[in-house]
């Protein structure tokens, strides 16, 4: 999991980085409502910079030229310290982040002390969406994410006009039909994997304020401009009345303050609708993007290696993209024991190494176990094709000087620097 979100922080960026820079125009030319939905570009554009593709040929290696790979009892150490801190640290603050939204959530929802509507709600909801009161609510919102309920405060009918009410209600349909609770809980959780990265968080905010943005053009969509400067004053009265840290999952105040919120009026205002050249020029530029990242992610070299025998085997279709390295079993680093083992194995369609054997070890059974649990972790770029009878070499030395020689244990294989 780990080598995948470090190998998708460069897409990620890439596309982050365009979509902020180029946010401010986009949503001039085209409207909130498509910037809202170029959204889907980041989960696509990780997916095809990460997924095997099957118009990238593959090929299978036979008796192929393989690298021998060397491992040393102090790399092996040094590696998994700094890997395993790295993998801790990481884990905790996305078991953090995790459980703040889900204890908040839980809380919350337990604190509202729901009252039902009885059937003299005036305002038509969808059938599938209950509505109810609350003390605790300062604004309209939707809570619940296997059965949604629509909340609104008690003072509602005070607060707002009828017209102002019917718009209000409309919004929040609008979230619950395009089941945005859901697309925010994608964007939390990837968030939380991605917590390290400072355009994730700036791009978290101003998805969920495109949201905003996008329902309220999807409710004044062909309104008089009656309703315009009304439903104006009522994002100004959600603004003023609601308190600086109330919560919400999904609220008509949700990332309301008043700058918010005058940016919310100020699109309303403009009324942008997509020029036909803006949508021409973003879908090519989109499709350009995610074409160069699904390349980049299938035919990119293996990391931090550089040497010709990998070079050789970028051009031939198959390499390793995920490498484990094998711990140096602790007796034999002590004993100063060092040797070589050749293992077969086959890759999958999806890059998985399946079939793990040991077909020579020298000394027998000192290396075995580590070359066999390390090489079941290792991930290829498979393709889509699947590869029998793969053969590589491990050599256990004590350092990088080591002239410790096995010669190659196998007549077929030759080995590469």
């Amino acid at each position: 999991m780990i080598n995948i979100l470090i190998e998708s922080i460069i897409p990620l960026t890439a596309i982050l980085l365009l979509f902020l820079v180029l946010h401010k125009p986009m949503l001039t030319h085209l409207g909130a409502n498509k910037v809202y939905a170029m959204w889907l570009m980041l989960p696509i554009g990780l997916l095809a910079y990460n997924l095997p593709l099957s118009w990238f040929e593959g090929f299978s290696l036979g008796s192929v030229e393989i690298q021998r790979y060397i491992v040393s009892p102090a790399e092996t150490l040094q590696q998994d310290f700094v890997r395993e801190w790295l993998i801790a640290t990481w884990a905790l603050f996305v078991s953090l982040l995790l459980s703040y939204w889900f204890l908040s959530h839980v809380l919350f929802k337990k604190n509202l002390n729901l009252k039902a509507i009885d059937h003299s709600f005036k305002h038509q909801l969808p059938a599938k969406l209950p509505v109810y009161m609350s003390a605790h609510a300062y604004s309209p919102m939707l809570v619940g994410l296997f059965k949604q309920k629509l909340i609104l405060p008690e003072d509602f009918a005070l607060l707002y006009n009828d017209e102002q009410q019917r718009l209000i209600v409309e919004h929040e349909i609008c979230h619950f039909d395009r089941n945005d609770i859901y697309w925010n809980l994608i964007a939390f959780v990837l968030l939380a994997f991605f917590w390290f990265h400072p355009l994730a968080w700036l791009a978290y905010f101003r998805f969920r304020r495109d949201q905003e943005l996008s329902c309220d053009q999807t409710v004044l969509a062909r309104k008089r401009a009656e309703s315009r400067i009304n439903y104006s004053k009522a994002l100004l009265v959600a603004a003023e009345t609601a308190p600086p840290l109330a919560f919400a999952q999904l609220s008509f105040k949700k990332y309301g303050d008043k700058e918010i919120m005058f940016e919310r009026i100020k699109q309303i205002k403009q009324n942008a609708n997509s020029s036909k050249l803006g949508l021409a020029l973003v879908s090519l530029l989109s499709v350009s993007l995610l074409s160069g990242l699904s390349y980049a992610g299938n035919v990119g070299t293996p990391g931090g290696e550089g040497q010709e025998g990998n070079k050789l085997k970028e051009v031939e279709g198959l390499h390793p993209i995920v490498r484990i390295e094998p711990r140096y079993p602790i007796q034999a680093a002590r004993d100063h024991v060092e040797g070589a083992v050749v293992l077969k194995f086959d890759v999958n369609p999806a890059g998985k190494v399946e079939n793990v054997s040991v077909i020579k070890a020298i000394p027998e059974q000192t290396f075995n176990k580590e070359a066999r649990r390390a090489l079941k972790q290792w991930e290829y770029n498979a393709k889509g094709k699947y590869h029998k009878d793969l053969l590589v070499q491990l050599d256990f030395r004590m350092d990088q000087d080591s002239t410790f020689y096995t010669g190659d244990l196998i007549e077929k294989i030759k080995v590469v620097k």
